[in-house]
Protein backbone atom coordinates (compact mmCIF):
# COMPACT_ATOMS: atom_id res chain seq x y z
CA UNK A 1 0.00 0.00 0.00
CA UNK A 2 0.49 3.76 -0.93
CA UNK A 3 2.07 5.94 2.53
CA UNK A 4 -0.56 8.48 2.28
CA UNK A 5 -0.06 11.83 4.70
CA UNK A 6 -3.22 12.21 5.81
CA UNK A 7 -3.95 16.38 5.96
CA UNK A 8 -5.62 17.30 9.25
CA UNK A 9 -8.64 18.55 7.27
CA UNK A 10 -10.05 16.41 4.51
CA UNK A 11 -11.34 17.98 1.66
CA UNK A 12 -14.58 16.40 -0.84
CA UNK A 13 -11.91 16.25 -3.48
CA UNK A 14 -9.19 14.25 -1.29
CA UNK A 15 -11.90 11.92 0.51
CA UNK A 16 -13.07 11.53 -3.65
CA UNK A 17 -9.57 10.26 -4.88
CA UNK A 18 -9.52 7.98 -2.02
CA UNK A 19 -8.65 4.09 -3.44
CA UNK A 20 -10.69 0.69 -2.19
CA UNK A 21 -6.92 -0.23 -0.80
CA UNK A 22 -6.75 2.80 1.93
CA UNK A 23 -8.99 1.71 4.72
CA UNK A 24 -11.15 4.55 5.83
CA UNK A 25 -13.27 5.28 8.57
CA UNK A 26 -15.75 7.79 8.40
CA UNK A 27 -16.67 8.98 12.33
CA UNK A 28 -19.95 10.38 12.78
CA UNK A 29 -19.66 12.13 16.28
CA UNK A 30 -22.53 14.54 18.27
CA UNK A 31 -23.80 15.37 21.18
CA UNK A 32 -27.49 12.95 20.48
CA UNK A 33 -28.36 10.68 17.93
CA UNK A 34 -31.12 12.06 16.56
CA UNK A 35 -28.64 13.84 14.57
CA UNK A 36 -26.70 10.89 13.28
CA UNK A 37 -30.41 9.68 12.18
CA UNK A 38 -31.31 12.49 10.47
CA UNK A 39 -28.60 12.83 8.31
CA UNK A 40 -25.59 10.06 8.12
CA UNK A 41 -23.08 8.27 5.06
CA UNK A 42 -23.79 4.70 5.27
CA UNK A 43 -20.17 4.38 5.85
CA UNK A 44 -20.42 5.77 8.73
CA UNK A 45 -19.99 4.87 12.35
CA UNK A 46 -21.96 6.82 15.08
CA UNK A 47 -19.76 7.91 18.29
CA UNK A 48 -21.67 9.76 21.51
CA UNK A 49 -19.48 12.76 21.85
CA UNK A 50 -20.03 12.51 25.65
CA UNK A 51 -20.30 9.17 25.87
CA UNK A 52 -17.07 8.18 23.83
CA UNK A 53 -15.11 10.58 23.65
CA UNK A 54 -15.69 12.25 27.71
CA UNK A 55 -15.77 10.73 31.37
CA UNK A 56 -16.38 12.04 34.85
CA UNK A 57 -13.60 11.72 37.28
CA UNK A 58 -13.84 13.00 41.23
CA UNK A 59 -17.19 14.76 40.22
CA UNK A 60 -15.85 16.48 36.97
CA UNK A 61 -17.46 15.86 33.93
CA UNK A 62 -16.20 15.78 30.33
CA UNK A 63 -12.77 15.11 31.31
CA UNK A 64 -10.47 12.69 28.12
CA UNK A 65 -11.17 8.78 29.12
CA UNK A 66 -8.09 6.90 30.29
CA UNK A 67 -6.20 4.94 27.91
CA UNK A 68 -7.78 1.46 28.70
CA UNK A 69 -11.20 2.88 29.06
CA UNK A 70 -10.69 4.58 25.22
CA UNK A 71 -9.05 1.43 23.45
CA UNK A 72 -12.65 -0.38 24.70
CA UNK A 73 -14.61 2.50 23.44
CA UNK A 74 -12.43 2.86 19.91
CA UNK A 75 -12.33 -0.86 19.62
CA UNK A 76 -16.04 -1.15 19.77
CA UNK A 77 -15.82 2.04 16.40
CA UNK A 78 -13.64 -0.01 14.76
CA UNK A 79 -11.01 2.08 15.39
CA UNK A 80 -7.58 0.31 15.30
CA UNK A 81 -5.80 2.71 16.90
CA UNK A 82 -1.96 3.88 16.49
CA UNK A 83 0.76 2.88 14.04
CA UNK A 84 -1.85 1.64 11.78
CA UNK A 85 -2.89 2.28 8.04
CA UNK A 86 -6.30 2.94 8.81
CA UNK A 87 -7.35 6.50 8.00
CA UNK A 88 -10.44 8.20 10.85
CA UNK A 89 -12.52 11.06 9.18
CA UNK A 90 -14.41 12.88 12.28
CA UNK A 91 -17.37 14.50 10.95
CA UNK A 92 -20.87 15.77 11.86
CA UNK A 93 -24.20 16.41 10.94
CA UNK A 94 -23.90 20.30 10.69
CA UNK A 95 -21.23 22.49 12.83
CA UNK A 96 -20.06 21.22 15.59
CA UNK A 97 -17.23 21.04 18.36
CA UNK A 98 -17.58 17.58 18.57
CA UNK A 99 -14.89 16.37 15.32
CA UNK A 100 -12.37 18.62 17.03
CA UNK A 101 -12.68 16.56 20.24
CA UNK A 102 -12.36 13.42 18.97
CA UNK A 103 -9.84 15.00 16.74
CA UNK A 104 -7.34 16.28 19.39
CA UNK A 105 -8.73 12.94 21.62
CA UNK A 106 -7.30 10.38 19.18
CA UNK A 107 -3.83 12.43 18.47
CA UNK A 108 -3.52 12.97 22.16
CA UNK A 109 -3.06 9.34 21.79
CA UNK A 110 -1.07 8.37 19.53
CA UNK A 111 -2.85 8.18 16.60
CA UNK A 112 -1.94 10.37 13.47
CA UNK A 113 -4.17 9.02 10.45
CA UNK A 114 -6.73 11.19 11.34
CA UNK A 115 -8.40 14.23 9.77
CA UNK A 116 -11.43 16.48 10.03
CA UNK A 117 -14.10 16.73 6.96
CA UNK A 118 -13.53 20.44 5.64
CA UNK A 119 -17.08 21.10 6.51
CA UNK A 120 -20.63 19.74 7.96
CA UNK A 121 -21.43 16.54 6.58
CA UNK A 122 -24.80 18.39 4.94
CA UNK A 123 -22.61 21.09 3.17
CA UNK A 124 -20.65 18.25 1.70
CA UNK A 125 -23.15 15.77 0.09
CA UNK A 126 -24.60 18.90 -1.64
CA UNK A 127 -21.07 19.97 -3.07
CA UNK A 128 -20.40 16.46 -4.10
CA UNK A 129 -18.81 13.92 -1.42
CA UNK A 130 -19.68 10.37 -2.26
CA UNK A 131 -21.07 7.25 0.04
CA UNK A 132 -21.02 3.95 -0.46
CA UNK A 133 -24.54 2.72 -1.84
CA UNK A 134 -24.83 -0.04 1.33
CA UNK A 135 -24.64 0.60 4.94
CA UNK A 136 -21.21 -0.87 6.44
CA UNK A 137 -21.69 -3.46 9.60
CA UNK A 138 -19.86 -1.75 12.65
CA UNK A 139 -17.08 -4.28 13.34
CA UNK A 140 -15.12 -4.69 16.81
CA UNK A 141 -11.15 -4.61 16.50
CA UNK A 142 -8.29 -4.38 18.47
CA UNK A 143 -7.20 -1.05 19.59
CA UNK A 144 -3.90 -0.39 20.46
CA UNK A 145 -2.94 3.36 21.87
CA UNK A 146 0.40 5.03 22.82
CA UNK A 147 1.03 6.72 25.93
CA UNK A 148 -0.38 10.45 26.16
CA UNK A 149 0.94 13.00 24.30
CA UNK A 150 1.06 15.75 26.96
CA UNK A 151 2.17 18.55 24.96
CA UNK A 152 -1.59 18.63 23.66
CA UNK A 153 -2.96 19.17 26.83
CA UNK A 154 -2.95 21.71 30.26
CA UNK A 155 -4.25 20.90 33.49
CA UNK A 156 -5.30 23.29 36.34
CA UNK A 157 -1.67 23.71 37.45
CA UNK A 158 -0.79 24.86 34.06
CA UNK A 159 -2.91 27.87 34.17
CA UNK A 160 -2.39 29.12 37.92
CA UNK A 161 1.13 29.26 36.62
CA UNK A 162 0.05 31.09 33.86
CA UNK A 163 -1.97 33.64 35.95
CA UNK A 164 0.84 33.79 38.62
CA UNK A 165 3.81 34.91 36.33
CA UNK A 166 1.49 36.99 33.87
CA UNK A 167 3.29 37.47 31.22
CA UNK A 168 2.98 37.22 26.88
CA UNK A 169 4.70 34.17 26.50
CA UNK A 170 1.66 32.15 28.30
CA UNK A 171 -1.50 33.36 27.30
CA UNK A 172 -5.74 32.04 28.37
CA UNK A 173 -7.92 31.48 25.88
CA UNK A 174 -12.04 31.38 26.51
CA UNK A 175 -13.77 29.90 23.48
CA UNK A 176 -17.00 29.90 24.79
CA UNK A 177 -19.84 32.22 24.92
CA UNK A 178 -19.77 35.86 25.44
CA UNK A 179 -22.18 35.42 27.99
CA UNK A 180 -20.50 32.11 29.48
CA UNK A 181 -16.96 34.70 29.39
CA UNK A 182 -18.92 37.94 31.45
CA UNK A 183 -20.51 35.76 34.16
CA UNK A 184 -24.07 34.42 32.91
CA UNK A 185 -24.42 30.58 33.36
CA UNK A 186 -23.89 28.51 30.12
CA UNK A 187 -25.90 25.37 28.33
CA UNK A 188 -24.40 23.06 31.11
CA UNK A 189 -24.83 23.84 35.02
CA UNK A 190 -21.92 24.87 36.99
CA UNK A 191 -20.69 25.43 40.21
CA UNK A 192 -19.43 29.03 39.89
CA UNK A 193 -19.80 31.50 36.77
CA UNK A 194 -17.61 33.84 35.15
CA UNK A 195 -13.81 33.29 33.53
CA UNK A 196 -10.19 32.32 34.30
CA UNK A 197 -8.80 35.73 35.68
CA UNK A 198 -6.94 37.31 32.82
CA UNK A 199 -8.42 35.26 29.85
CA UNK A 200 -8.74 36.48 26.51
CA UNK A 201 -12.07 35.83 24.71
CA UNK A 202 -12.77 34.38 21.46
CA UNK A 203 -15.90 32.39 20.90
CA UNK A 204 -15.29 29.24 18.62
CA UNK A 205 -18.20 29.98 16.46
CA UNK A 206 -15.99 32.79 14.86
CA UNK A 207 -13.63 30.94 13.69
CA UNK A 208 -16.01 28.95 10.98
CA UNK A 209 -18.29 30.04 8.25
CA UNK A 210 -22.24 28.47 8.96
CA UNK A 211 -21.84 25.52 7.12
CA UNK A 212 -18.59 24.58 9.38
CA UNK A 213 -16.00 25.66 7.57
CA UNK A 214 -12.75 27.37 8.89
CA UNK A 215 -12.21 30.84 7.55
CA UNK A 216 -9.05 31.23 5.07
CA UNK A 217 -5.77 31.25 7.34
CA UNK A 218 -5.36 35.42 6.59
CA UNK A 219 -8.91 35.72 8.90
CA UNK A 220 -7.95 33.32 11.52
CA UNK A 221 -4.76 35.08 11.66
CA UNK A 222 -6.75 38.39 12.29
CA UNK A 223 -9.38 37.13 14.84
CA UNK A 224 -6.60 35.68 17.12
CA UNK A 225 -4.74 39.45 16.87
CA UNK A 226 -8.05 41.07 17.65
CA UNK A 227 -8.80 38.79 20.74
CA UNK A 228 -5.20 39.78 21.99
CA UNK A 229 -3.46 36.09 21.11
CA UNK A 230 -0.16 35.71 19.96
CA UNK A 231 1.56 33.64 17.86
CA UNK A 232 4.67 33.14 19.51
CA UNK A 233 2.73 32.41 22.66
CA UNK A 234 1.80 28.79 25.36
CA UNK A 235 -1.92 29.13 24.64
CA UNK A 236 -4.33 27.42 27.10
CA UNK A 237 -7.57 27.46 25.20
CA UNK A 238 -10.71 26.56 27.59
CA UNK A 239 -14.51 26.49 27.35
CA UNK A 240 -16.71 24.63 29.53
CA UNK A 241 -15.43 20.82 29.28
CA UNK A 242 -12.43 20.95 26.73
CA UNK A 243 -14.43 20.38 23.33
CA UNK A 244 -15.31 23.89 22.05
CA UNK A 245 -12.05 24.54 23.05
CA UNK A 246 -10.70 21.94 20.89
CA UNK A 247 -11.67 23.48 17.74
CA UNK A 248 -9.62 26.78 18.59
CA UNK A 249 -6.68 24.13 19.48
CA UNK A 250 -7.38 22.93 16.03
CA UNK A 251 -7.71 26.34 14.08
CA UNK A 252 -3.99 27.30 16.40
CA UNK A 253 -2.09 24.19 15.79
CA UNK A 254 -3.51 21.92 13.01
CA UNK A 255 -4.36 25.05 10.36
CA UNK A 256 -2.39 27.74 11.51
CA UNK A 257 0.78 25.62 12.57
CA UNK A 258 1.61 26.88 15.85
CA UNK A 259 3.53 25.63 18.69
CA UNK A 260 2.81 25.14 22.13
CA UNK A 261 -1.11 25.24 22.16
CA UNK A 262 -2.49 22.78 24.99
CA UNK A 263 -6.22 22.13 25.29
CA UNK A 264 -7.49 22.79 28.55
CA UNK A 265 -8.95 19.69 29.62
CA UNK A 266 -10.77 20.15 32.53
CA UNK A 267 -11.91 23.78 31.49
CA UNK A 268 -14.97 25.69 33.15
CA UNK A 269 -16.32 22.08 34.56
CA UNK A 270 -12.96 21.66 36.40
CA UNK A 271 -12.29 24.84 37.01
CA UNK A 272 -15.36 26.27 38.47
CA UNK A 273 -15.60 23.18 40.49
CA UNK A 274 -13.10 23.67 42.34
CA UNK A 275 -13.39 26.60 45.09
CA UNK A 276 -9.99 27.26 45.68
CA UNK A 277 -9.49 28.04 42.36
CA UNK A 278 -9.73 32.27 41.42
CA UNK A 279 -12.63 32.90 38.95
CA UNK A 280 -13.32 36.80 37.34
CA UNK A 281 -16.57 38.24 36.29
CA UNK A 282 -18.07 41.09 34.99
Amino acid sequence: MTVLQVPPVATISWINSMSPEHEMLFLHVGAAQNEYDDLHLQSSVWADGYGDFTTTRDGIRALIPDKDMFETTLGGLGIRGAGTDQIIVCLATDKSPWPYRAYWALRYFGIENVCVAEASLRTMLHGGLEDLPTKLPPVKVHCNLLDPDESLIAGKEDLLSSIKNSTAAEQILDCRSIEEYTGLPGDHPAPRQGRIPGAAHLNWESLMDTTGKFHAQSQLLQLYQDAGINQGSVVFPYCGGGIRSAVSWFAMSEILKWDNVRNYDGSWAEWSYLTDLPIEKD
